[in-house]
């Protein structure tokens, strides 16, 4: 089985919004971060693929099983954590613990202590009295502490300071090393996915810009910011999209090996990317 997750045509309408017919392809043992802005359609492909909400068209397979037909089987295998809690204010870790052994067939009750220890959440704590980084956090153990071979994050880390940010991250990477399951990152801070994301998948206006691991992405674009006079000398042909700001141009190029001696060059991050492709012109 080459993808943990595949999806071929999947669209859905609400109003006048559409989830464009996006294909995507998700293989074992990578993170894969999905960006784009509000309203680009993230959490919408998301309930898609856990069949939370029906797509119009299109298929969804999920450990090489039909989303729909399999909803069940593949659900056992997959963990899936928001930036808001789901369980009630007046439980504490121990309470969910023996909530979730009854839920899930893999759920081991010691690698979920092991995840209270190491996150040094006090387990008789009411989920009312933690911090918004503590909730995070136990919210990621109880979707780890079933052993997922998919583990889809919206937003999870949103909100949260750079230590438990950290935290998160560190967890994600070495739980992806071990198990070889793979995780599908919804996040607006971008930095995180600059950090450990293997893959990115652009979605804009409910279209798939582009799905492309994080190599080839740093490969291919290159981020001049000069002065109109030095964009004027540059070749326009490489120019995929042009911001200006002031008296400062921006423009995200194609990395085409020319040697380019205007102004200041880099390799973007995906947030500069993603920012260029959102609000910049194309080059005429």
């Amino acid at each position: 089985m080459e993808y943990i997750l595949e999806t071929q045509g999947v669209t859905k309408k609400y109003g006048s919004f559409v989830l464009d017919s996006i294909d995507l392809k998700v293989p074992y043992g990578k993170i894969v971060g999905l960006i784009g802005e509000n309203g680009a359609g993230k959490t919408t492909f998301i309930r898609t693929v856990l069949n939370q909400i029906k797509k119009d068209a299109g298929i969804i397979r999920i450990f090489g099983l039909d989303n729909v037909e399999n909803d069940i089987t593949c659900k056992k295998s997959i963990g899936f954590v928001t930036d808001e809690c789901c369980f009630h204010n007046c439980l504490n870790a121990n309470n969910i613990n023996s909530i979730m052994k009854h839920i899930y067939i893999n759920w081991d009750t010691n690698i979920f202590i092991g995840f209270m220890d190491n996150f040094h959440i006090n387990p008789m704590k009411k989920i009312n009295d933690l911090s918004k980084g503590m909730k995070s956090k136990l919210l990621l153990a109880i979707a780890l502490s079933h052993s997922p071979k998919l583990l889809i994050l919206d937003e999870i880390t949103s909100g949260l300071d750079p230590i438990v940010r950290d935290d998160i991250l560190l967890v994600l990477k070495d739980y992806v090393t071990d198990k070889n399951a793979s995780v599908i990152f919804s996040t607006h801070v971008t930095s995180d996915l600059d950090r450990i994301a293997d893959e990115i998948a652009f979605l804009h206006e409910g279209k798939l810009i582009f799905h492309e691991t994080t190599k080839t992405l740093n490969k291919r674009y290159k981020l001049i910011r000069c002065s109109m006079e030095e964009y004027n000398k540059l070749p326009k042909d490489y120019i995929e999209k042009t911001l200006v700001r002031g008296d400062e141009y921006i423009a995200l190029t194609r990395n085409n090996g020319v040697e380019l001696n205007e102004g200041s060059v880099c390799t973007p991050s995906v947030d500069e990317i993603m920012l260029l492709y959102i609000k910049g012109e194309n080059t005429p």
